[in-house]
């Protein structure tokens, strides 16, 4: 019988799930605000709100030794990944009355399948 997967690794994954899911349900849920404006809300929320939830969680704890994921490269990847969805709402629109449902679904896949292996990534001592 194999071991299951480690609880950081498993709560890594459920977190990042959730992330997919809001984030997705952010971009379906603005489908109807112009797409510059439904871009910039979502950065905001991907860019501002983390490390807000971070600072409120390092008060509460009041540890300050933990470990995290360098900043730019947090921000640049969730700028490219806003940017990508809007090519992608952009390429499918045209084609389908679906856009922002698909691309919302494909912003949740993205960050529910990729978040933790690139987190893990991040966080690897070679990186960097």
């Amino acid at each position: 019988m194999t071991p299951g997967p480690e609880p950081a690794t498993t709560g890594l994954r459920l977190v990042y799930a959730a992330a997919g899911l809001l984030i997705g349900g952010a971009w379906a849920y603005g489908r109807d605000m112009p797409l510059w404006e439904h871009a910039l809300r979502l950065c905001v929320i991907v860019v501002v709100v983390p490390p807000v939830l971070h600072l409120v969680r390092s008060r509460l704890r009041r540890r300050s030794a933990a470990q995290h994921l360098p900043l730019r490269q947090l921000v640049v990847t969730k700028v490219l990944l806003v940017a990508a969805a809007v090519v992608v709402e952009l390429l499918l629109d045209p084609l389908t009355a679906w856009a922002s449902f698909v691309t919302a679904a494909a912003l949740a896949a993205v960050v529910a399948v990729g978040g933790p292996a690139w987190h893990q990534k991040q966080r690897s001592p070679s990186h960097g």
